[in-house]
């Protein structure tokens, strides 16, 4: 076979066999990936690989789990919607100046990733800043960092590209 044949037929070919085991499909909010069936969110992966290239979290801390702030904004989200409430444990908690996101962990209720503002000393929860249910097959942080930043446009940038979640229920 001439080279002028071959290297077209090839080309078609490895177009053919690529294209029989990938796929992309709109859902929700954005597109997956789909590879012989299993969904995969490239536009996350890149969106997560992006930001831990470029980010610098110099501003935002992890509260210590025991500290002050920590046992006073647990206690916070315990008190939000009692009974199911009080099974909260706090698998991280992110803060930047007065702002805080804490990823929650309930025995009854779906995991969370609450948002919080701190006014003299006196946490509280910011009601339309709630995340809460199962992210798959999105990956958790971007998609709960676009879904924050449309519902509190005002929490600092920096520290929703920070938050990066700790919990199984996430990850």
């Amino acid at each position: 076979m001439k080279k002028k044949v071959a290297l077209p037929l090839l080309a078609i070919v490895l177009i053919g066999v690529i294209a029989s085991h990938i796929s992309f499909k709109p859902a929700d909010h954005s597109y997956l990936m789909v590879v012989d069936g299993i969904e995969i969110d490239v536009l996350g992966k890149l969106q997560n690989q992006w930001l831990i290239n470029t980010q610098t979290c110099k501003e935002v801390s992890q509260l210590p789990e025991g500290s002050a702030n920590f046992l006073a904004i647990q206690n916070t989200i315990q008190a939000y919607s009692p009974p199911q409430s009080q099974s909260a444990k706090i698998a991280s908690m992110w803060t930047q100046g007065r702002w805080t996101l804490a990823e929650v962990e309930f025995e009854a209720l779906l995991p969370a990733v609450v948002t919080l503002q701190t006014n003299n000393n006196e946490p509280a929860i910011v009601p339309n800043g709630i995340w809460s249910g199962h992210t798959k097959p999105w990956l958790a942080a971007p998609l709960i960092r676009t879904y924050l930043t449309n519902q509190v446009p005002e929490i600092p940038s920096t520290l929703l590209n920070c938050f990066v979640p700790r919990s199984k229920s996430f990850n």
